[in-house]
């Protein structure tokens, strides 16, 4: 359908072209169809001057969508409507009239990284230890405190105080001060205020729940003379608080603007009513939210809500790839399906399966977990503790974490190895042997615990010797020093032990040594490098919630779905945006959705049992959608459970049967060999046949 066929509640919003208005938009009701829609109205039936209005979205690729959209109706007068990002238009604001404040015009906009090279020059400077306070943690708190006055304590405003001064010096400023300096100039010059707010007596906001305070007072002052401003967002997607958004801020605008008039989108055009009762079901139990309920005019069928309990997690991962290869000989395309999940640490078992089964998939909002740095890292380390020859692991690992060894440094040992042809742990002993620099003490010490580790590797379980690599390098501190939140390297990290935990036991009762169990994990067909060719284009997609949220797939599977992963369970996690989080995970899908867990899992290194989810447990509240899976005989239920008689399948013996057991212990005729073995009967090596 065009921009211009809409329902009722959408032609409402696009007519409510004077004062303060107010679109809750549910999931997959057609927002941004509204929006523009509103844009062309404005234009063409109310002659309002294109630019005059101003549409403020979250992402350059919106706004980019919006602009192709709008100029398909009215050409060239498009290009006159300002529509930008929140910190592109006070980049703009800011170029003009800086200077007001104390800074000059070509001030320099500095990210993240640079962020923190400034803040390691002022520990430098004010010898501040980093063991206190770590560097990407103090530039945490002073964005926080920028985006949301969250207080700032003790050594805190020191760093920030000193961080400030130099920016300020250097005629920087960062992404938060673009906001925050926009909003002073405004405040302190209300005549280049008056000046924007002439030019936009139009505003439209796009994901308003996105917004944080400050860019609520920005918007606000924006809007104080004429009112004119329209604002979209849905409280049931508000899942980026982690990045200072905050979802007070529609109730915000309903105090500030009190004549406003709220409109509610609640008919969805992306999924079947099937799967909408559930995310309904779910959503209602937050209690700061505006009540509304999403219905479809496609009512679906029984089977579009698949409920699914494992006792194992491998029992979880085989069910979903089988799914998945059932629904791509059914004319699915792997494109059309995702598997969500809560952490990114979760994509590995799925990840493997999938090549596994030589099905295409793709990773969203992150790398392989694979190809990620922190693995490959691990991996080159434990490559190069068997194998010291090898030249190129130790210049990847030799600065993990830094040690200040230059490249002349390295070239001057690779020359030593070449010409008295040394190991490269020989060639450092060499080369420091009478030149005793603090460089050469540090490289003597990372040849000692090369050497310790190696030793170590002897007696050691895999487990135990990724604890004591951890341990002994540094590395999992180096990493939470260099990490962000998005990107979860620490959790990753400790995901991987859960790899070697899985090759320890299933080599259990194998005379081997380290070196050939660590050189199993690496001669894995699966951590072969040819893997990144396995991602493509149109493959399934593997993704964290956050990462998806605005797309949409045929089919959706939510896996993990237990208390303690989904939802996480800390003292400083909000509930109610958790279940956003889950409510955006479930409105993904189209036609059909999965939702998965298991009883046991294997994570971060730990056997461990779960509860469902009460996320599960609220979707299948819903009368309708619990009779449909009943009727299925799908309500979860001890899946995998073994008893007297069960046919198993050990790694590595094969399979048996159950021939005696008792409340933890099993004992397994085996078919191969015809041996007796008792085992324990949750070891995650047993898999009910």
């Amino acid at each position: 359908m065009s921009e211009l066929q809409l329902n009722a509640q959408q032609l409402e919003a696009v007519n409510a072209t004077q004062g303060p208005v107010m679109v809750f938009a549910g999931a997959g009701t057609g927002k941004t169809k509204t929006l523009i829609s509103r844009i062309i109205h404005l234009i063409k039936d109310e002659q309002v001057a294109p630019y005059n209005i101003l549409a403020i979205t979250f992402t350059k690729k919106a706004t980019n969508e919006m602009r192709e959209r709008i100029y398909a109706e009215l050409g060239d007068l498009s290009y006159h409507i300002y529509m930008s990002t929140i910190h592109s238009m006070c980049s703009r604001i800011l170029r003009r009239d800086i200077n007001l404040l104390g800074y000059k015009k070509d001030f320099e906009i500095i990210d993240e990284e640079e962020g923190l090279k400034v803040l390691n020059e002022i520990y430098k400077k004010e010898d501040i230890d980093k063991k206190i306070i770590w560097p990407r943690t103090a530039l945490k708190a002073i964005s926080d405190y920028k985006n949301n006055g969250t207080p700032l304590m003790g050594l805190f405003n020191i760093i920030y105080d000193k961080y400030n001064d130099y920016l300020k010096e250097n005629n920087m400023i960062d992404f938060d001060d673009l906001l925050i300096l926009t909003k002073e100039l405004f405040e302190k010059h209300p005549e280049i205020l008056a000046k924007y707010q002439e030019i936009h007596k139009y505003i439209l906001v796009d994901e308003f729940q996105d917004t944080n305070y400050v860019q609520y007072d920005i918007i606000k002052l924006l809007s104080s003379k004429y009112n004119n401003i329209f604002v979209v967002g849905d409280d049931d997607q508000s899942i980026y608080s982690f990045r200072g958004a905050c979802v007070d801020n529609m109730n915000r605008f309903l105090k500030d603007f009190k004549d406003a008039k709220k409109i509610i989108l609640d008919i969805n055009y992306r999924s079947t009513n099937f799967i909408l009762k559930g995310s309904n079901a779910v959503i209602k139990n937050n209690k700061n939210r505006e009540p509304k309920e999403l219905r479809s005019e496609m009512k679906g069928s029984l089977t579009d809500v698949m409920v699914k309990e494992c006792y194992y997690y491998e029992d979880e991962v085989r069910y979903v790839t089988d799914e998945i290869s059932s629904l791509i000989i059914k004319g699915y395309k792997p494109s059309d399906i995702a598997i969500l999940y809560r952490n990114s640490s979760l994509s590995r078992n799925f990840e493997l399966s999938l090549i596994e089964n030589k099905i295409p998939y793709r990773i969203f909002g992150g790398f392989s977990y694979l190809k990620r740095k922190e693995i490959k890292d691990v991996m080159s380390y434990f490559r190069f503790i068997i194998d010291e020859s090898k030249m190129v692991h130790f210049k990847r690992i030799i600065n993990l974490p830094s040690r200040g060894i230059g490249d002349k440094t390295i070239e001057r040992i690779e020359n030593c190895m070449v010409e008295k042809d040394l190991s490269v742990l020989d060639a450092i002993y060499e080369y420091t042997l009478n030149n005793h620099t603090t460089k050469n003490i540090l490289l003597l010490e990372f040849r000692d615990i090369i050497l310790e580790l190696r030793e170590k590797l002897l007696t050691c379980t895999l487990p135990e010797f990724f604890d004591l690599f951890l341990e002994k390098t540094g590395y999992e501190e180096f990493l939470k020093e260099e990490s962000t939140e998005e990107e979860h390297r620490v959790e990753n990290l400790h995901e991987f032990r859960s790899i070697l935990v899985s090759v320890e036991e299933s080599l259990e009762g194998e005379n081997l040594t380290g070196f050939e169990k660590l050189q199993i994990v690496f001669d894995q067909v699966l951590l072969d490098d040819s893997l990144s060719d396995t991602q493509s284009s149109d493959g399934v997609v593997l993704s964290t919630v956050h990462s998806v949220k605005g797309l949409e797939f045929r089919v959706v599977f939510i896996v993990a779905l237990e208390d303690g992963i989904f939802p996480t369970i800390r003292e400083d996690v909000d509930l109610e945006e958790e279940r956003r989080v889950a409510y955006v995970a479930m409105t993904r899908a189209k036609e059909k959705i999965y939702l998965t867990c298991a009883k046991r899992r294997l994570i971060y290194g730990r056997n461990v049992r779960n509860h469902k989810s009460r996320f599960l447990m609220e979707y299948l509240v819903h009368d309708d959608i619990n009779k449909s899976v009943e009727e299925r005989n799908e309500l979860p239920k001890t899946e995998g459970e073994i008893i007297l008689g069960s046919k198993i399948h050990h790694q590595t013996f094969g399979y048996g049967t159950v021939v005696w057991m008792d409340e933890k212990l099993i004992q397994v005729v085996f078919e191969k060999d015809g041996s007796i073995r008792k085992l324990f009967k949750d070891h995650p090596t047993i898999t009910k046949c």
